[in-house]
């Protein structure tokens, strides 16, 4: 029988003596897809508005993945059948045809395979001020390049688009209502996670910003369009946190193991002569950096850091949505392998980062442990590690033109995760996700995957109050947000307070149903958080809504 495999048997009388513990892994997923099934039909039929349930949508992926699976194996099942018995019977092009209705069914079978469409569980703890939040900021005024010149040419990428989509993905993360007030929520929420209660951010306190050059092994002009970072993103980060206060001396942003090229660092020193560019050879205005070693224990590479890595207190991370030939992508994680303290040419370097490596750069308390800032540079992707980007994502809702889109997080599992959705459905590719599986059961971030590409909804999406990633699309130039603002309430003996986000207006109103009956309620304390009143327990119900401010 089919499923004869799935118990152990007396190999004399056939008798089941046991479950066969490794063969049940194979079956269990079709086990659930059947499962979610025969709940839908239970739960829906009687009552069809269940199917908007967010029970049911998380376990929609399931079921559609069960069913394609079933009836693409019955179509090749039954063509092949057929195309056979034709054959006999000299019925040749009838034959042909059914031959080529397996194939197709056959290809479907493979292609959909249950596996790949079922919605994951998440893993780990979500970090953040909201915790596993990711901001998708999609901007399509920013990237504008439309394949003729360089990529990176500043005519075709806007400054000031570049730095409002940046601004609008940390408010997003933090809160916030500038680049002032939501470093300040970032930095205190980052200290009061690292013993550093109620601490911002203090001046002499460094910041390295690791960009990606991994395509630049010696001083040059430009790499022409080899993929390397972009500088209007280099500049929107560095706009960003100058804006918040932050002194340009205090920040060091390049990649201690490549050259910055001409193109980056002069976009970077028009605009803040006063920032330290630093590069291997340190040489043109750049500054190079010694390497502080027995920092980063592991199994893979070197057991070192870039000195001003290491003795930075904060470091952002800039990575590049890109493939990789042997790491079959690029991130965040793979991007610190620039700060091992290795040479130019990757030729000379014992050792490539494998899981024990790429699981550190998450982990270690001198690399991942000190990134206040996950942020993906997604305006033009590719699936290789050199070479262009490429010209147009067909994804919706791109459909054909640039990709155009930060994706930023606090928790930079979270930010691996969503990036890899994209690249991996953009690029059709998969694998080499095992460092992040590591990293979130270690409890240093939150694993999970959409439901969908269409959809894109993670765990917080479908269900707000239980774990995973919230996936929160930015709109910068519709001025939007897919953020859901809430209203916290807390209680004690005596009284009632209420939270929100500052950038919301709360109203409040006696009854319901007059629409001038709602006034907008003055807060008394703007917080770390939002704003907050406190009303006394006596005092008269309330009706309470929140508008989003002008």
């Amino acid at each position: 029988m089919v499923f004869s495999n799935l118990f152990k048997r007396c190999p004399k009388t056939g008798k089941i003596r046991g479950i066969n513990k490794r063969a049940w892994p194979k079956w269990s997923l079709l086990f659930a897809g059947l499962a979610a099934c025969l709940w839908y039909l239970f739960r829906v039929i009687p009552k069809p508005s269940r199917a908007a349930y967010p029970c049911q949508r998380a376990a929609a992926p399931i079921r559609i993945g069960f069913l394609t699976y079933c009836v693409a194996l019955a179509g090749y099942a039954f063509s092949f059948t057929k195309a056979r018995s034709l054959l006999r019977n000299k019925k040749h092009v009838l034959a042909g045809l059914f031959f080529v209705a397996a194939i197709v069914s056959l290809f479907v079978f493979i292609a959909n395979d249950a596996r790949p469409a079922f919605a994951a569980n998440p893993i780990g703890t979500p970090k953040g001020i909201f915790p596993g939040r990711v901001a998708w900021v999609y901007n399509p005024n920013a990237a504008l390049w439309n394949g003729t010149g360089n990529y990176w040419n500043a005519a075709v990428n806007p400054q000031a688009q570049y730095n409002t989509t940046f601004t609008s993905g940390i408010e997003a993360l933090s809160g916030g209502t500038n680049d002032a007030d939501s470093w300040n929520k970032i930095f205190l929420w980052f200290n009061n996670a690292h013993g550093r209660a109620g601490t911002g951010y203090q001046a002499g306190d460094m910041i390295a910003i690791k960009i990606n050059q991994n395509n630049s092994a010696a001083p040059a002009a430009d790499n022409g369009n080899d993929m390397n970072a972009n500088p209007q993103t280099c500049v929107a980060v560095l706009t960003s946190l100058v804006n918040a206060g932050v002194p340009q001396a205090d920040i060091w942003i390049g990649d201690p193991s490549r050259a910055v090229t001409d193109n980056i660092f002069s976009a970077i020193t028009n605009a803040f002569p006063n920032v330290n560019v630093v590069d291997y050879f340190g040489n043109n205005g750049r500054v190079t950096t010694g390497v502080t070693n027995g920092v980063f224990p592991n199994n893979d590479v070197k057991n070192a850091e870039s000195a001003c890595f290491y003795n930075a207190r904060y470091i952002i991370s800039q990575p590049l949505l890109k493939g990789h030939t042997g790491q079959i992508f690029s991130f965040g994680s793979k991007c610190f392998y620039g700060i091992n303290g290795i040479l130019p040419n990757w030729t000379q370097n014992a050792g490539h980062p494998a899981d024990s490596a790429l699981t550190a750069y998450m982990t270690n308390a001198n690399f991942g442990g000190k990134v206040v800032l996950w942020c993906m540079d997604a305006m033009y992707p590719s699936s290789q590690l050199d070479n262009t980007p490429n010209n147009g994502v067909a994804l919706t809702p791109f459909n054909g033109k640039q990709m155009s889109s930060f994706i930023m997080s606090l928790d930079g599992i979270a930010e691996e995760c969503v990036s890899y959705d994209f690249w991996s459905t953009i690029m059709g590719q998969t694998g080499g996700t095992n460092y992040i599986n590591l990293a979130a059961t270690a409890g240093y971030g939150v694993e999970d995957h959409w439901n969908n590409s269409t959809a894109k909804q993670y765990g917080k999406n479908l269900n707000p109050s239980g774990n995973g990633i919230e996936l929160v699309l930015v709109r910068p130039d519709l001025n939007t947000s897919t953020a859901t603002p809430t209203v916290a309430i807390g209680s004690s003996k005596t009284n009632v307070v209420l939270s929100w986000p500052a950038s919301w207006s709360l109203q409040t109103a006696p009854v319901l149903g007059s629409p001038n009956a709602w006034t907008t309620v003055t807060p008394p304390a703007v917080l770390n958080l939002g704003c907050t009143i406190t009303n006394a327990v006596s005092a008269p119900a309330q009706f309470y809504r929140l508008e989003q401010q002008p």
